[in-house]
């Protein structure tokens, strides 16, 4: 038999690729065994054995006792070439409406060219094996320029089908046919944003993760995990339970847990971050208006691909795990991912004038005097800590106090509504139809630490290497760390200059990521 060739060794560093051979260095004797969990396979993410070499040379195997006997490589044979095309972009699956009692679910339909479709046109959204449920949608529930959350229940359901009338065959470049939904077995979702993690997807320490499980976890104890139960809810003859989980150190044991659900501890995890020329992101979408974009590419990635194919051109090639991308982009819609197994992050590049993106609002907010109220993360409460809201659509205003819900305001469209009594610890989102158009945070600011600030900037310019063009999320630093005044000074002078070294840009974003982290 032919050892496996796509197997990864849990190391004090994390997940590295090793062969049959290296290992049995490592392990000079004895079956090294499925239960000690210092061998994974890459393509199906399950335990795999080393032999004992007692009849023949060592080599990496399947246990017979392994959950799924799917794995290509098994099925295919050694040697299996790793590949995934433009149909396997899995659309994003959100669990929302999380409570001790309830939970539901919204796939969402990334942009695609629906504009000029005909008015009758209709998707359909069908869990499979469930004959009795279907969830219809029209053109006017969707977005023409950004993404659309569809609510599909509260049942969790392994696949579902999605299919149109009066469309076009273009749109199964952007909407594939089956979608991946909820594995029984467990399936991680980001807690903050609610979005599913797919297939072999980056975990990291620290990180709060929904886990949704049919039935229980029967193991709680792991030394570097904490498992906190938020609710079991039956569902038909299913019981399904939910908890929030978090690995506190970069060990085996946390390693461990989330190979469990398919997922990889990291310390690095896989990132698409476009930084050049001017662009507007959004999810899974960056308008711009050049031929080319500038892509930072950071994490364990074993392919960047694009669909249609295009040249790509790598432009650095040193040690370091970010690594910089010329991607041309001729057409009006590319799609670029970057992946391992299968596709882990992508957006897709639509080429559009970008001044006609943003001129008209969907919501005007103005403090009591008129003045406009930006979204994001503020330490200053408005004039008469009141608010004015005006929406071109009905809306509603959600009210938060501490990341939970005290207060729902209808929002009608084309008049004004006041919010008063705002404080801090209170955050307001602007919502129409399922989408959060606008939000709000006010949180007191967090006394500024001198030596902190000293060691950031000392971090970000005691570096060396190549530079790259200023990108414009410099821009959103800059207005996110009005706290540390010498960082901001340094930001405006790359800003003013038109490059930064590639490094410091790394450095600065942990240290902005961590920021926000925080908080």
């Amino acid at each position: 038999m032919a050892s496996l060739t796509h197997v990864c060794m849990w190391s004090e560093n994390g997940w590295k690729r090793i062969t049959a051979e290296q290992a049995a260095r490592l392990h000079p004797g004895g079956t090294v065994s499925a239960h000690s969990g210092l061998f994974m396979c890459e393509l199906c993410g399950q335990y795999v054995i080393l032999t004992d070499g007692d009849i023949r040379i060592r080599y990496f195997k399947h246990s017979a006792y392994e959950k799924s006997k799917g794995c290509p490589e098994r099925t295919f044979g050694a040697g299996y070439s790793i590949s995934y095309g433009s149909q396997e972009h899995d659309l994003p699956i959100r669990i929302t409406s999380v409570s001790s009692s309830s939970f539901s679910f919204e796939v969402g339909l990334i942009r695609a060219p629906i504009s000029s479709l005909n008015k009758d046109f209709r998707i359909e959204i069908k869990p499979k094996g469930a004959f009795d449920v279907s969830y219809v949608f029209t053109k006017e529930r969707l977005n023409y320029d950004s993404i659309t959350y569809l609510p599909i229940g509260e049942r969790p359901f392994e696949k579902y089908t999605l299919s149109f009338q009066n469309g076009s065959d273009k749109l199964r470049e952007f909407w594939p046919a089956e979608i991946k939904g909820i594995e029984p077995e467990g399936t991680l979702f980001e807690k903050v944003s609610g979005k599913k993690l797919s297939y072999d997807a980056d975990v990291e320490i620290g990180k709060e993760y929904y886990l949704l499980k049919r039935g229980y976890i029967y193991r709680k104890s792991f030394s570097s995990v904490r498992i906190q139960e938020i609710m079991q809810k039956r569902i038909g003859w299913e019981t399904w339970s939910l908890y929030v989980v978090s690995a506190s150190a970069f060990n085996e044991d946390a390693a461990r847990f989330y190979l469990e659900f398919h997922c990889r501890l990291t310390d690095h995890p896989v990132s698409l971050q476009p930084v050049w020329p001017l662009f507007v992101e959004g999810n899974y979408i960056v308008k711009h208006n050049q031929n080319s974009m500038y892509m930072l590419i950071e994490g364990n990635v074993a392919a960047v691909k694009t669909f249609p194919s295009v040249t790509v051109r790598q432009l650095n090639y040193n040690s370091s795990q970010s690594k910089l991308y010329e991607v041309f982009c001729s057409g009006r819609q590319q799609l670029i991912s970057a992946g391992r197994t299968q596709a882990l992050q992508y957006t897709y590049l639509w080429k559009e004038p970008l001044d006609q993106v943003g001129l008209h609002p969907e919501v005007s907010v103005t403090d009591i005097a008129g003045a406009e109220v930006d979204p994001g993360e503020t330490d200053t409460l408005p004039h008469d800590k009141t608010l004015r809201f005006k929406s071109t659509f009905d809306g509603e205003l959600i009210i938060f106090n501490n990341n939970r819900v005290v207060d729902k305001r209808k929002l009608s469209a084309d008049k004004y509504i006041e919010l008063n009594g705002l404080s801090y610890g209170l955050g307001v989102q602007v919502v129409i139809g399922l989408d959060v158009i606008w939000q709000i945070d006010f949180k007191k600011q967090q006394p500024i630490v001198v030596n902190d600030e000293i060691e950031m900037l000392k971090r970000i310019t005691n570096v060396s290497g190549a530079t790259i063009p200023a990108p414009h999320s410099l821009r959103n630093m800059l207005a996110g760390m009005n706290c540390y005044p010498q960082v901001c000074q340094w930001i405006r002078k790359c800003i003013k200059n038109g490059t930064i070294n590639e490094q410091s840009y790394r450095r600065l974003q942990e240290a902005y990521r961590s920021m926000n982290t925080n908080r």
